[in-house]
């Protein structure tokens, strides 16, 4: 893959002594010479902070026309501004899965490549009064994938247009080395459970996602059995579940054929862990963080984790028993243990995330409804933005969804995301400075003073590949296209609630199909559906 360059767009801040640092925003021949005109020099003890434009993947590049003195210098990378003027373990700053804050020597020159991780703006600070350094260039590298993106969205709202290309954004830079990775600054690793939103998005934009396929593989053979995934229980639910919805979607029997003996035990090792009350007793219950029980957090927030585990399970059995069905395999374990199941009883209180998970279980409660639909966005999160707008959506309740992606997002966006975010509390955003401002000491910093868990402070990941969940939400239920592969068959089912227009499209096993929706003059939705020609088992449902 060529490597990309970017260029500083603009200059955040900068200290004394600094020369001529416009000259590093003009494109220039990336090629250090002996005479150079145009340079940025720091002189003495001063800093810069630069930004690049948007959330990238990757490091930087220095072209060092000349280095004397004390010649290291300290670079920060930072997600935001408030994040590069931050020192190590403040307000949780560090160098976790990758090195974002470190000192290097320069030379005379040179043209050196220095980081990779997640980062929008740099800062760069001279460590004595005796240096003196002069640059041609500093520009971004760009490590990123670059496939066709086969599926697109467009509607006549601008921001619901920005939100979309923000989230296929933010996964796209999530692509590396074959697999999903679930951020680009702190967790590049394979967090199984994760990776479904991921695994959804990607499925509506790309029409080969090799990197699913690789990550089960990945984490099967990393986990024998009575191994959990990435140790949680849950995760081997979501393994189960992401495994079922690929077959469903692409229909390639042979990664089913592959895994099958390993579905069939895990089933068996699930079913020792289920009462026959319906209650469950796995060693440690973990769905998500914000639902996560703590010992100390009260009986409410542990009995809606436990909730919250008993929908999730019911959802990965039911998907689990329909695959071994098709495959002919006896799924009587999975049903044995969905009755099971379905005998427990619990009242949630406040969780959107649980209560969404209940709903499409198939579970059936005013409660969980209420929960879902009261307090608009406030509960909403970017890790199960899918699932909670796909039961607002079982509900009827488009308008709402629509209405809460706008707002949720759309609030990420004015606080400056070019990439969405690991969580983001909606409250969060009262009062506070956007990440491309300089802090400031009477505003809440959205990035070093939010987040919670393990997510505390800067540590918080600001491109999160689980935060592209509204990409399939947008496709399979605003555009409507459902893709039911393993059965030969795509449904067009939309819903513009809020929309006069919408169209886009979704590739499938059989190619790309394309969709356009636009209310007449009657009121009435006019589809308009291109779908692939020649393709014997191909169906195509209008709903």
């Amino acid at each position: 893959m060529r490597m990309k360059y970017i260029y500083p767009t603009r200059i955040i801040a900068q200290g004394a002594n600094i020369n001529n640092p416009n000259v590093l925003m003009n494109e220039s021949i990336l090629q250090i010479g002996l005479s150079e005109a145009n340079i940025f020099s720091m002189l003495g003890k001063t800093y810069i902070i630069l930004d690049f434009g948007k959330e990238l993947s990757g490091g930087i590049r220095l072209l060092t026309y000349h280095a004397d003195g004390d010649k290291k210098i300290r670079l920060r990378f930072g997600e935001s501004v408030s994040e590069t003027c931050a020192e190590l373990g403040e307000k949780n700053a560090g160098n976790d899965h990758s090195n974002r804050d470190f000192v290097v020597e320069l030379q005379s020159f040179s043209d050196m490549n220095f980081g990779n991780t997640g980062f929008r703006f740099l800062r760069i600070d001279t460590l004595s009064e005796s240096v003196s350094i002069k640059f041609k260039s500093i520009v971004a590298y760009l490590d990123m994938d670059e496939r066709e993106e086969v599926g697109f969205f467009e509607c006549n709202d601008p921001l619901v247009n920005r939100i979309w290309t923000t989230a296929a954004y933010t996964l796209r830079l999530c692509l590396h080395n074959g697999f999903l990775w679930d951020g680009i600054k702190r967790d590049r690793l394979v967090w199984i459970g994760d990776l479904y939103p991921e695994m959804k998005s990607a499925h509506c934009l790309y029409q080969k996602v090799p990197e699913v396929e690789n990550s089960l593989r990945y984490i099967r053979e990393q986990t024998p059995l009575p191994e959990w995934m990435n140790g949680i229980p849950m995760y081997s639910f979501w393994w189960l579940i992401i495994l079922c919805d690929h077959y469903f979607r692409n229909g390639d029997k042979n990664f089913v054929y592959e895994n099958i003996d390993y579905i069939k035990a895990l089933v068996k090792q699930i079913y020792a862990f289920v009462r026959e009350d319906g209650h469950t007793e796995f060693c440690y219950n973990f769905v998500d963080w914000p639902s996560h029980y703590n010992e100390g957090d009260g009986e409410i927030k542990k009995h809606e984790e436990l909730a919250g585990v008993n929908y999730l399970l019911r959802i990965a059995l039911e998907k689990t028993a329909q695959l071994l069905r098709e495959f002919g395999e006896d799924n009587r374990i999975c049903n044995d243990v969905l009755r099971k199941l379905k005998r427990a009883s619990f009242l949630l209180q406040s969780s959107k995330s649980m209560a969404a998970l209940g709903i499409i279980s198939g579970e059936k409660s005013v409660n969980l409804e209420n929960i879902l639909i009261d307090g608009q966005v406030k509960g909403l999160s970017t890790f199960m933005s899918y699932q909670i707008l796909t039961a607002m959506g079982k509900l009827k309740a488009y308008d709402q969804a629509l209405s809460s992606l706008n707002l949720y997002y759309g609030e990420m966006l004015r606080l400056g995301a070019t990439t969405f975010w690991e969580n983001f509390d909606f409250e969060d955003a009262k009062n506070s400075t956007g990440i491309d401002c300089l802090p400031e000491g009477n505003r809440f910093d959205i990035h070093g003073d939010g987040g919670e868990h393990c997510y505390r402070g800067f540590r918080h990941s600001l491109c999160h590949g689980w935060s592209s969940g509204v990409i399939a939400y947008l496709s399979e239920t605003v555009l409507g296209i459902r893709v039911l592969a393993s059965r030969g068959k795509v449904s067009v089912d939309p819903h513009l609630n809020g929309l006069n227009w919408v169209r886009g499209a979704c590739p499938t096993p059989y190619g790309p199909i394309y969709v356009e929706h636009q209310y007449n003059d009657s009121g009435k939705v006019v589809t308009k559906i291109t779908a692939p020609h020649n393709k014997k088992d191909y169906i195509l449902e209008k709903v």
